[in-house]
């Protein structure tokens, strides 16, 4: 009995029992050429290690995939990946990485803000108003409270510029909501804001945010809680307010595509 043969060789061997159209005839049962040099057919051929740009890119899109598709908490703006800027880039991330790669914008935006601190916010405000003073105080405290009450600074700049787009601190509606966040007086005193003048910039921030903070942490749902903050719950004091939550998610999704363009604009 001859040497045996391997496994192309038998699927051969019920091919040749085909018709005479039949593959046989093919490339496919053509039997290798048994070179000098050539390993035994029995050994497995081994494959060296990936390269590292492979595993460099295979790791960061488990690391972002993951990110991507973590629930998002809430305590802040809902992902809004889906309209990240478009030609942002993750802060930091290879050049060789498509503009398109997945990736979630609270973790980028969070990112931008502990980088460049109150500065892109004071950039995006300075179009609503000219006085570069007033402006910074603004940007720094949305800044601060958005740190201390774990909520996505865009989201409170979205609440702000829907209530007050031209940031006239001493503003006063039809209803009795005061200045840049629209405060309601009954609640000037009530948490631990540094003043009770609620026509004071860092004042009716910490008080705006605080209310809504409340409100989001009562109904764990950032439109109930915007519904609230408006008044919107039994009787509406503003025509078509429930509308509102879209308005200002809408808003605070353009402030977090002009956050995460900055990296670019500051080079």
């Amino acid at each position: 009995m001859g040497p045996r043969r391997g496994a192309a060789t038998g699927v051969c061997a019920v091919l040749a029992q085909g018709p005479p159209h039949s593959i046989r005839s093919g490339h496919f049962c053509r039997e290798p050429r048994i070179q000098a040099n050539s390993p035994p057919a029995n050994e497995v051929r081994r494959i060296g290690p990936p390269r590292r740009p492979f595993l460099v890119a295979l790791a960061a899109a488990l690391l972002l995939g993951a990110v991507e598709y973590t629930p998002s908490s809430a305590l802040e703006t809902p992902s809004l990946s889906a309209v990240i800027a478009a030609g942002a880039r993750v802060p930091g991330a290879p050049a060789a990485w498509p503009i398109w790669f997945p990736v979630d914008s609270a973790v980028l935006e969070r990112e931008v803000v502990s980088r460049y601190d109150y500065r892109p916010l004071a950039r995006l405000l300075g179009r609503h108003n000219r006085n570069p003073e007033i402006v910074r105080r603004i940007a720094r405290a949305i800044v601060k409270e958005a740190g201390r009450l774990q909520v996505a600074p865009s989201l409170l700049t979205g609440v702000l510029l829907t209530e007050n787009p031209r940031l006239e601190t001493r503003t006063v509606s039809s209803q009795g909501a005061i200045g840049l966040m629209q405060v309601m007086h009954f609640h000037a005193g009530k948490f631990d804001c540094e003043s009770d003048d609620l026509r004071q910039v860092e004042s009716n921030i910490c008080h705006g945010a605080s209310v809504f903070d409340r409100y989001l942490k009562r109904t764990g749902n950032v439109k109930s809680a915007l519904l609230r903050y408006n008044g919107c719950v039994v009787s509406a004091n503003t025509p078509n307010c429930h509308r509102y939550p879209a308005k200002v998610i809408r808003t605070a999704g353009q402030v977090r595509r002009d956050l995460l363009a900055y990296p670019a604009v500051a080079r």
